[in-house]
């Protein structure tokens, strides 16, 4: 490859860009290569001239044209990379641990790592160089900019994740978690504390059926009871997930009341909230007969109160969601019924 003779230096010129991306504190995440491909990519940012044609649109497609020899001098950087990754993820959980790190130091540590942790290795390896052990020190911390950016950092690490939804279950995070959402006095930690929550449990029944043992579906409903609009859409969009995948879960939340709630929401003035409370309510009626029947209660007053939305809305067509939702609700719950009363 032309520019560079040896896997050495093309490390050499990855850190020093990386120094240099760090010296500027860029707004803009690190560009650390993370396959092939993006290897590629750098190599021919790093060393071409000012004056050199465009790069390809396409890098896969010189791969494709590479010859073995090559590809394999470019694994082998790529590897030598991932130890230069590994430092920095090692150098983090240090400055997070350390009680002589300043918070501005520790915000910093916590973006950066979310740019490094952008793949499922590299949040494993995380895991076992002790990376968990430093976002649990930052969930614990007074300071309420670590404790949304752990939990920020703690859901983009699990999502689709079977190994590290199982670690941070078994660690403990999910009792963090829950105590956060409940307790914690700032708004946006608790957002956070929900979106890890639901990275954690979602699609990985473990987390989820601990999650219903320590009661955290009532502080789930409380969270939809919430007028912090973020955290309430959320808790919808919690609830709509498990809603279309767990029959059982959806009879617990409707003996709990879920649906008395979201009904009691939609008497509200119009806002941002309603579209994700229909939605849930929707997944709810649609999956249970009780949930359904709640719906049909006359206390509730759910058919007027739709009826009502629809003229609020008036045929806006930033509120197409916000209608199809009612016209759906309306179908399932009530339409029935007005054909018997005719």
């Amino acid at each position: 490859m032309e520019g560079l003779t040896s896997r050495h230096s093309l490390i050499e010129v990855f850190r020093r860009n990386m120094i240099s991306e760090k010296e500027n504190m860029s707004s803009e995440p690190p560009r650390q290569p993370k396959d092939l491909k993006g290897l590629l990519k750098f190599c021919l940012e790093a060393t071409r001239d000012e004056d050199a044609p465009p790069l390809p649109e396409n890098p896969e497609e010189v791969l494709n044209s590479m010859d073995s020899e090559r590809r394999e001098w470019l694994q082998e950087a790529l590897q030598g990379m991932s130890v230069d990754v590994i430092e920095q993820l090692t150098t983090g959980i240090k400055i997070l641990m350390s009680s002589s790190a300043d918070l501005d130091e520790k915000e910093e540590t916590l973006d950066k790592l979310e740019d490094w942790l952008g793949n499922i290795d590299m949040s494993n390896n995380f895991h076992k160089i002790g990376g968990f052990e430093a976002l649990k020190n930052c969930l614990n911390t007074p300071h309420a900019s670590l404790r949304t950016g752990a939990a920020h950092l703690v859901a983009e690490i699990c999502q689709n994740n079977p190994y590290c939804q199982d670690k941070l279950l078994q660690d403990g995070f999910l009792a963090i978690l829950i105590h956060q959402l409940d307790q914690d006095e700032d708004p946006a930690c608790r957002v956070k504390a929900l979106y890890a929550i639901s990275c954690m449990c979602r699609d990985f029944p473990p987390a989820l059926d601990a999650f219903s043992k320590q009661d955290g579906w009532s502080r789930v409903l409380k969270s939809i009871q919430s007028e912090e609009p973020k955290l309430r859409t959320k808790a919808c969009f919690f609830v709509a997930a498990v809603a279309s995948v767990d029959a059982r879960l959806v009879e617990d939340l409707s003996k709990m009341g879920v649906v008395h709630q979201l009904s009691a929401i939609l008497q509200e003035p119009l806002n941002i909230t309603h579209e994700h409370v229909l939605n849930s309510l929707l997944l709810l009626a649609q999956r249970s007969e009780l949930a359904r029947s709640e719906a049909q209660a006359p206390e509730l007053r759910l058919e007027q109160t739709l009826a009502l939305k629809l003229k609020e809305v008036g045929g806006k067509e930033e509120y197409q969601e916000v209608v199809d939702h009612i016209n759906n609700l309306v179908n399932i719950c009530f339409k029935d019924e007005e054909s018997a009363d005719r």
